[in-house]
């Protein structure tokens, strides 16, 4: 019996992509994401205070890239409505006090997108912008956000 193109029966790891490729994330990436916070091997606490938690991952040799990932507890403040500030571009101006400029680029998906974010740095630091591709999916209780940064054949801002 031929199995449907439709399958959701794992494929298998998706390929490895380069600096310069953009994919955007599906289900089983958000799936992957989720156990990766979750996940205590390999992890460093170097934080915790008034409900803050950081962790840096063990850097391997070969890596010039650091994973970190923080939690930040907001006991009165619903999931559902973080997630919504977080995406509400014009509302950020108002409670983003290190924001100059953020707007959207082009929706990808109906869960996907890519934005320009630009914020000030205290001194010495220059400021900053960065253009991310932007995923999200709520799954069951669990609000997932995955950004990441991204090249743009668009001119924006950048070099402050």
């Amino acid at each position: 019996m031929e199995k449907s193109a439709a399958s959701t029966e794992p494929q298998g790891p998706r390929p490895v992509l380069g600096r310069d490729s953009v994919q955007v994330p599906d289900d089983q990436d958000f799936r992957s994401f989720r156990s990766e916070c979750e996940a205590e091997a390999g992890w460093n606490l170097t934080y915790s205070k008034a409900g803050v938690s950081v962790w840096v991952q063990a850097v391997e040799m070969d890596r010039t890239l650091h994973k970190i990932k923080c939690r930040m507890e907001c006991r009165d403040v619903p999931a559902e409505t973080l997630y919504d500030v977080l995406h509400d571009i014009e509302y950020r101006k108002k409670w983003d006090s290190n924001v100059i400029e953020t707007f959207d680029i082009a929706r990808l998906t109906v869960n996907a997108d890519v934005g320009y974010y630009s914020w000030r740095c205290p001194k010495p630091l220059k400021n900053r912008d960065v253009i991310t591709l932007r995923s999200w999916l709520p799954m069951g209780t669990d609000y997932i956000i995955m950004n990441y940064s991204v090249k743009h054949p668009a001119p924006y801002p950048s070099g402050w």
